[in-house]
């Protein structure tokens, strides 16, 4: 069951750069084992001290993890043999390490853009490049971004018998000074 995170941006005032972190954060995954749909999610997300000002998105880098010990199914032993299937032992995290953003330079209050994000996605200890959609809400001091992908765990190492060639992953995270 892959899980992952894909994007993170972060938050500063108009033109003056701060350092912010993810305060809310959730990632979602849908995937397949036999036919059988198989949907979770992770609410243990973090990031790196990220610096960002609104209006220069281009410039951000972060890396966002998410502690796959948290991965939650609705059944505690299909939990256990994704986390197995994960090697969450030896791998407790999954990551995405963000190298750009492609979209508009600048981000104001109450407005919503959309880009891409690309960047370094590592799962069970194996990465792989990884582009995803973002769309990004600004209120405040706070940025929201969303962004839907999908992610191949046998790229990954990650072999479920019957298991899916694709999982689709949706990251919801907050971030703020």
């Amino acid at each position: 069951m892959p899980l992952t995170l894909a994007a993170a941006l972060v938050v500063t005032a108009a033109a003056q750069a701060t350092t912010v972190r993810v305060r809310d954060g959730s990632v979602g995954f849908a995937y397949r084992v036999t036919l059988i749909p198989v949907n979770g999610t992770v609410n243990a997300v973090q990031s790196s001290d990220t610096t960002l000002d609104f209006a220069a998105l281009r410039r951000t880098r972060t890396t966002v993890t998410v502690n796959l010990a948290a991965l939650k199914t609705g059944i505690a032993l299909r939990d256990e043999h994704a986390r197995e299937a994960l090697d969450a032992r030896n791998f407790p995290n999954a990551s995405f390490t963000l190298e750009n953003f492609s979209g508009p330079e600048r981000i104001q209050d109450g407005q919503a853009v959309q880009g891409d994000v690309t960047g370094t996605f590592t799962l069970r200890g194996v990465p792989r490049p990884l582009r995803a959609p973002v769309t990004l809400t600004r209120r405040g001091n706070s940025l929201n971004v969303q962004a839907t992908f999908t992610v191949n765990p046998q790229t990954h190492g990650v072999n479920v018998k019957g298991g899916d060639t694709g999982s689709r992953v949706t990251v919801n995270l907050t971030l703020t000074p």
